[in-house]
């Protein structure tokens, strides 16, 4: 308890927003007064979620609320009215942790508290090792992962309850944790107590293989964030391919998990190993369909896991100013640089009024001092992602005369800023595009 509040005074501050997920069972209602107890001013904002399944959910959920408004908290209640008929643990989960990253992203908190004890990581890793998993999944759970904090980890159930019970704290006891459909109560009673007969320390034991992976695994991502192999969720393979296949596969890890944090996308191993084929491809451009229309895509030298766009190409009268879901081009009064996403035009030598349109079929552009090339041929020379092509934004005369293909090449018509010129044309391409 001691350095349970020691940890948590030097991890907080004043003032600080805290998400703390409370159930009304013995763990959590152990944080709930360990929380009040420590020295900072800290702002509790209880989020109980009623998983309508026993008949007692409906007094754990009034009981929480009364204590909260006793004690002055914020109480955020969640109750799933519709009943859950495939995969209850998985299912509940992601409705909780929905509902906590709601919260925090409302309150604007500094981190969200669940109150997973030791116990709970020796079951989560055997659990992994049983079905499969990773490096990071074989640690079981981390004590700070992101917005999350665990910080029960270095205890165990048993010294909870004797704490509540030694100081008369009430908790309620749910009866479905003996029930056996459930994945973890079938390793929590019968595959941990076995192991325990063959070696009574056999807790402790799982704890240290969990800290030793967490220490290997903390290395690798330390020498990916110094390497910046990842920026915006973009994996930069010119640099990465040179590695080892353990840094590539913690990297793809690292995209889908970032992703996983607002978005349910599901990546089987045979995934990752196909993304790993796909990126040591002599093809330029390839994608792998996941679920939940998300694509794993390598560009050139980029790979990335986005959400699939079904692109359409555009053509629209140019009124000074157009705006799609990648670009901004705007008419200006001043010119701001000599750049490729800068065009200056003489309107006496082109056909008002202008119009933006995507790529057709034989585009040709008329280049300054280097005569015709096609305009598909420019989109490959600038690496310009396959299916960006069609739907990119290509400024033409009434005529159809290509003037500009914003931010990569400019047609005869440009004027350099010695020359004359009574039209100034500026793009910039949205940031995370």
């Amino acid at each position: 308890m001691k350095e349970i509040k020691k940890y948590l005074n030097k991890k907080f501050n004043d003032n600080d927003v805290i998400i703390l997920a409370c159930s009304g069972g013995p763990d959590s209602m152990f944080l709930f007064h360990v929380l009040k107890s420590i020295n900072k001013k800290i702002k509790i904002v209880c989020a109980h979620v009623n998983h309508n399944i026993r008949k007692e959910s409906n007094e754990e959920y009034k009981y929480v609320e009364d204590l909260c408004n006793k004690n002055k908290i914020i109480f955020e209640g969640y109750v799933i009215k519709d009943r859950i008929t495939n995969n209850f643990e998985d299912t509940a989960r992601k409705i909780r942790y929905k509902f906590f990253n709601n919260l925090f992203d409302k309150y604007n908190a500094k981190y969200i508290l669940t109150a997973h004890h030791n116990d709970d990581l020796i079951e989560t890793v055997l659990m992994r090792i049983s079905r499969g998993s990773n490096l990071s999944g074989y640690i079981g759970i981390k004590k700070e992962d992101g917005r999350y904090l665990r910080v029960l980890l270095d205890i165990s159930k048993e010294e909870i309850i004797t704490y509540l019970d030694d100081n008369k704290i009430k908790y309620f006891i749910d009866y479905t944790n003996t029930d056996a459909s459930y994945t973890r109560n079938r390793f929590r009673h019968n595959i941990v107590s076995k192991l325990k007969e063959e070696n009574p320390n056999i807790k402790n034991k799982i704890i240290q293989f969990s800290k030793e992976l967490k220490m290997y695994d903390d290395f690798v991502n330390l020498y990916i964030k110094n390497h910046r192999f990842i920026k915006d969720n973009i994996l930069d393979l010119k640099k990465v391919l040179k590695e080892d296949i353990l840094v590539i596969k913690k990297c793809i890890e690292l995209i889908i998990k970032e992703i996983q944090k607002n978005n349910q996308l599901d990546v089987s191993n045979n995934n990752i190993n196909d993304i790993i084929d796909m990126l040591f491809s002599k093809r330029s451009n390839i994608k792998i369909n996941l679920n939940n229309n998300f694509i794993a895509k390598k560009s050139y030298d980029k790979f990335m896991i986005i959400k699939e766009i079904k692109r359409k190409s555009v053509l629209k009268i140019f009124n000074d100013y157009y705006e799609d879901e990648m670009w901004i081009i705007k008419k200006n009064l001043t010119s701001e640089s000599n750049s490729n996403f800068e065009i200056l035009l003489l309107e006496k030598e082109i056909n008002l009024p202008l119009y933006i349109r995507g790529m057709k079929k034989g585009d040709v552009m008329e280049i300054k001092n280097l005569g015709h090339k096609k305009v598909k041929d420019i989109f490959i020379d600038s690496k310009t992602d396959i299916d960006e092509r069609k739907s990119y934004p290509i400024v033409v005369d009434s005529q159809n005369n290509i003037l500009w293909i914003p931010g990569i090449k400019k047609s005869k018509y440009a004027k350099d800023k010695e020359e004359k010129y009574d039209i100034i044309l500026f793009s910039e391409r949205k940031k995370n595009n």
